[in-house]
């Protein structure tokens, strides 16, 4: 069909070219004037006009276009096969565990592509299932719940099986048994307490090796540990003193050495200076007097050993003439000189060597 735009260039060349021939006829040209121009400008009138007017074609008829419509419209596509997957036992990480896989299997056939003569439904579940199988031996049984959502996004994707066969699965779930989920539910209560249970033992450890290794090494270490423990107390040289003897067993027992026999507690007795010494209201002097009644008896060492831990302590906390006369327990005011044989009074002077 001839388009408009083709018919009005043709109508207006030849309406040109007739106009020439009216006016020579009309006018009397010569013919050599007027026979060219009715040729030249009839067509390139026809050709301009055929460059300028745009291409439009002729509407079709309303039965054409319905005709048109029936021919295009595509036919329905075809609707998808399902089968359902209920919790199938798959393999885990762990292989004491499985999950149980629960899925919706979709598989679809081109209409355009022969069909397969093998049983379609099957080897869209074995496609499927072989797929959850690789994924899910990724996690744990204690990860479900994310193996869940990796497995639905996986399986979600349409995969070809065959030419023009596509299988894919929806609503996917990886669940655990009941008796598996309350066994892990055991296994990580008893890991936890396990790990609570390591630490205590390596703070009771550390306490043990505090307490063995320094605070009770010896007596000594002992006694200076208690005495700076009760140092903030009024009473703390009294304290201490009176706890020497408690305080040496306690030694002689941690470290398994000659462990004394437990007495009954006697009763707490005013310590009194040895003869000759005055009655002093000293607190030093007490201290000392206490010490040699203390180690009445023992190795010199011992009684040499609490003087210099006694006086180093109270010499620490800024008692330095107390330390200092406690160091030298024969310049206390009102102790007597020693005797010609190093005695005073009948008592043996402590010994300031270590």
């Amino acid at each position: 069909m001839i388009a408009t735009s083709n018919r009005i260039a043709f109508g207006a060349g030849a309406a040109v070219s007739a106009c020439i021939v009216v006016l020579a006829l009309v006018l009397h040209w010569a013919t050599w004037v007027w026979v060219p121009l009715a040729v030249v400008l009839g067509p390139v009138t026809a050709i301009v006009l055929r460059s300028v007017l745009p291409d439009h074609d002729d509407e079709p008829e309303p039965h054409q276009q319905r005709h048109a419509q029936a021919t295009t419209q595509a036919p329905p596509p075809p609707a998808p096969r399902r089968e359902t997957v209920s919790r199938l036992p798959l393999p885990s990480k762990d292989r004491d565990y499985r999950f149980l896989f629960s899925a919706t299997v979709s598989w679809l056939h081109d209409p355009q592509v022969p069909a397969m003569t093998a049983d379609l439904a099957a080897l869209a579940k074995q496609n499927v299932i072989a797929r959850a199988i690789e994924r899910a031996r990724q996690y744990g049984p204690d990860e479900h719940a994310v193996a869940t959502v990796d497995l639905g996004a996986v399986l979600s994707e349409r995969t070809t099986v065959a030419n023009g066969h596509y299988v894919w699965a929806t609503d996917v779930a990886l669940t655990l048994s009941e008796a598996d989920a309350r066994r892990l539910e055991r296994v990580a209560e008893l890991r936890k307490q396990r790990a609570l249970w390591e630490l205590e033992r390596a703070h009771e450890l550390g306490v043990r090796d505090y307490l063995g290794k320094e605070v009770l090494r010896d007596p000594g270490s002992a006694v200076t540990w208690w005495f700076a423990r009760n140092l903030d107390k009024p009473d703390a040289i009294t304290t201490t003193v009176r706890d020497i003897d408690n305080l040496r067993r306690l030694t002689s027992a941690a470290h398994a050495t000659a462990i004394p026999a437990l007495e009954p507690p006697e009763p707490l007795t005013v310590l009194e200076a040895p003869p000759g010494l005055g009655d002093h209201d000293d607190p030093v002097l007490r201290l000392s007097t206490a010490v040699e009644q203390l180690t009445e008896g023992r190795e010199p060492a011992l009684r040499a050993t609490l003087h210099h831990r006694l006086a180093d302590l109270l010499r620490a906390h800024g008692l330095t003439m107390a330390a200092d006369a406690l160091s030298r327990p024969d310049d206390v005011d009102g102790t007597p000189a020693p005797r010609a044989d190093g005695a005073v009074d009948g008592l043996t002077p402590p010994s300031l060597s270590s």
